[in-house]
């Protein structure tokens, strides 16, 4: 095996390993970012990202004006 070779199965394995670094760092981050959120969804409420909650008692999230509270005329302009 010549020197060359050698170095050159070095590089590949440095690289290999920096992959799976960057995307063991890449899944993390996500799960640690949309883990809440998709937690919300998933059992039906909404996600409040200025209180870090999640709450029954909106119909959706407005970054405007927040909270869009469950009301009959609210409900109806939703569903238009």
């Amino acid at each position: 095996m010549s020197i060359k070779h050698f170095f050159y199965c070095i590089y590949q394995t440095i690289k290999t390993i920096c992959a799976i670094i960057g995307i063991l760092v890449v899944c993390i981050m996500g799960y640690l970012w949309f883990d809440d959120q998709m937690f919300c969804l998933d059992i039906g409420k909404i996600y409040d990202p200025i209180q870090k909650i999640c709450r029954n008692d909106c119909l959706t999230w407005n970054d405007e004006i927040g909270c869009v509270p469950i009301t009959k005329e609210n409900i109806e302009k939703k569903a238009k």
